[in-house]
């Protein structure tokens, strides 16, 4: 199995910290003629079993940290004044560039700034634009109580990298580490401007609600929040292919790139290009960005895109026509299908008759979705993603995503569909995936509470269901029209609402103690006694999701509710390679749905398996004796995958 090296390209921190020494230390090695034009005129014609995984390595596949020091502002009277230290000393500079007084603004009497540090990623595959989250935190010894109800200031995002591992980067580069004295120290190194952060802060989480209390307890101190799609990343971080071998091949690297690019879809770029040979330095390499219909699936365009043929297969090719007959058999269908979709388009033909195999839904699974992402997707293919999401929890990730990935209203109408049937983890990975596809589309549209979370009310003509998320995106998703509220009850939300409900009356009384003018002043405001009406009321009065969240546990464990409340509901998902193992034992898919359903989590899709598929018999048939691990749910319409957003 490939297992992905550390990153052979440096980034930006080294561009910013070594300037022209790199680049005179990245010179082609000096080769007699002869071995040079033998490199030059590498000759695809000569090698017709070669794929790009058999001729590069990848790279540039971490993801880049990034963090910065930054002011909060619009807090509630829990802000302080920061010490003077180091942290201070560098806010104080970034506010004078501003034409901002340091000291007004840091020491303010009202106790409404803070200082906070800001980190976040920058994920392999990005581009200048993209947006991701950040989390905000306060450095050791802040006297700051909560971040609730604070806004990022616009500030500056910067990489870095520990010196020892710049000394490293520079000697697979060729570069003596002498030359560069920041690599002879022990230090974490900044390097370059490479993100801005600001937004409002989401503080205030589902484990802080004490949904048995029957007593408020001590406010947590909220010295933690995030900055939903907060972050504005600066640069691109294409993916790397690099050459096996250190000789300079340029004529290979070019093949390469004109293959990708004659297989894949073409990008928002200009040129229309996927893939661009480098051809200046040690090792040349390919630099590739992600098409539009892998945006939410990059191990899926990895692994494409490392089984396409460096000579294109004719239509009576025999290595064709032998994934032609492996695309009907369950057992070899999920890797057929992908090596065919690294065929292009001329695989479309053979992967609709996969799409009429009655009696697999291994076969039928494998044709639409690869289907989908060579943008050849129809009402039949679309249709059959989402009976094989409906009906096999196995491929549930997988076909939602392969859904999301078309902006066609065949896909988009499926996952729309979807939303009204099944369980919570149908419903709720069919929202996220359309979230994922469109976060404008009609039938997922949200409201935002205030600062802290977005209340989306979806699925009107479907029986009621409350979706509640602990980790990422805060949001409440209401299913159906009408969520009524019974019972009755008198309980606290926090330290400062109560929410009272008396026998035989119809609504919801919400109380809140403020100060005005010195002292505690109860302010109250009457709901009708339905969820949404008082999540709405709550948030107008102030409250955060840590209050709805209270709120809804309270009243499901009060049998307050006629329907079903869950929380992180989202379907296991398999890698590829797991995908493959179980076909070849599982033809009916039944024991793979019965895992999936055990699951309490969802397994990335981008986990554990590489970059590469199984290609021995024996590993494809073969008993795993260990199954994948779940990770925490998670949905992240950026980058990996839809369901990648939550954490």
């Amino acid at each position: 199995m490939f297992h992905v090296r550390r990153r052979w390209v440096v980034g930006g921190v080294l561009a910013g910290l070594t300037g022209a020494a790199l680049s005179a230390g990245c010179t082609p090695r000096q080769t007699d003629s002869s071995s040079s034009r033998a490199q030059a005129e590498y000759d695809p014609e000569k090698d017709l079993a070669a794929t790009v995984g058999g001729k590069t390595v990848m790279g540039n596949t971490d993801p880049i940290p990034v963090s910065g020091v930054a002011l909060v502002y619009q807090l509630k009277g829990t802000g302080s004044s920061p010490q003077p230290d180091g942290w201070r000393e560098t806010l104080e500079k970034a506010l004078k560039k501003r034409r901002l007084n340091p000291k007004e603004v840091l020491d303010d009497p009202a106790r409404s700034t803070s200082l906070v540090l800001v980190s976040g990623v920058i994920p392999a595959g990005a581009r200048n634009g993209d947006r991701f989250d950040v989390t905000v935190t306060l450095p050791g010894g802040s006297k700051t109580t909560s971040l609730q109800h604070g806004v990022l200031d616009l500030c500056d995002l910067t990489n870095y990298e520990l010196s020892g591992n710049m000394r490293q980067s520079l000697a697979t580069s060729g570069v003596p580490a002498g030359k560069i004295p920041q690599a002879a120290t022990n230090e974490l190194l900044t390097g370059n401007r490479v993100g801005t952060a600001e937004g409002p802060l989401v503080a205030g989480v589902l484990t802080q609600a004490k949904a048995d209390a029957d007593t408020p307890g001590e406010v947590p101190v909220v010295r933690a929040a995030k900055v939903w799609g907060g972050m504005t990343n600066l640069i691109d971080r294409p993916y790397h292919f690099l050459l096996n071998g250190d000789a300079p091949q340029p004529r290979l690297a070019m093949v390469v790139a004109a293959r990708m690019n004659a297989v894949f879809h073409g990008t928002s770029d200009k040129a229309g290009k996927v893939a661009e040979a480098q051809v200046q330095g040690r090792r040349p390499m390919i630099t590739a960005f992600v098409p539009p219909t892998y945006r939410l699936n990059h191990h899926r365009f990895i692994l494409v895109a490392r089984n396409i043929p460096l000579t294109a297969p004719g239509a009576n090719n025999p290595y064709r026509k032998k994934l032609e007959r492996e695309l009907l058999q369950p057992e070899t269908a999920v890797l057929a299908a992908i090596k065919l979709e690294a065929l292009g388009s001329d695989s479309e033909d053979a992967l609709r008759v996969g799409l009429e195999h009655a009696d697999s839904p291994w076969v039928r699974f494998a044709a639409a979705q690869s289907l989908c992402y060579l943008g050849k997707a129809d009402p039949k293919a679309a249709r059959t993603l989402g009976e094989i999401a409906e009906r096999h929890p196995a491929l549930r990730t997988h076909a939602l995503t392969a859904l999301a990935s078309q902006d066609d209203a065949p896909c988009l109408d499926q996952l729309v569909e979807l939303m009204k049937k099944g369980g919570p983890a149908l419903r709720y990975g069919a929202f996220a995936a359309l979230r994922g596809a469109d976060e404008n589309h009609d039938a997922v549209r949200g409201r935002r509470m205030g600062h802290s979370y977005w209340l989306h009310a979806v699925a009107a003509d479907s029986t009621p269901l409350v979706h509640l998320t602990s980790e990422r995106r805060n949001e409440v998703v209401l299913f159906g029209s009408v969520w009524p509220v019974s019972g009755t009850f008198a309980f606290p939300l926090g330290t400062e609402f109560t929410v009272t409900r008396k026998d035989g009356e119809d609504g919801v009384t919400v109380s809140r103690v403020v100060t005005k003018d010195g002292e505690p002043t109860t302010i109250e405001a009457k709901y009708r006694a339905d969820l949404a009406a008082i999540l709405k009321g709550l948030a107008e009065m102030g409250g955060t999701y840590a209050e709805a969240v209270e709120f809804v546990r309270r009243v499901h464990a009060a049998d307050g509710f006629a329907f079903p409340v869950a929380v992180d509901a989202v379907p296991r998902g398999f890698d590829v390679q797991e995908l493959a193992r179980l076909a070849g034992r599982d033809p009916l898919c039944a024991e793979a749905d019965k895992l999936a359903e055990k699951s309490t989590g969802v397994a990335e899709l981008t986990q554990t398996g590489g970059y590469d598929l199984p290609t021995a018999a024996d590993e494809v048939t073969r008993q795993p004796e260990v199954l994948p691990v779940p990770k925490k749910p998670g949905l992240n319409v950026n980058h990996g995958s839809v369901f990648d957003h939550l954490k």
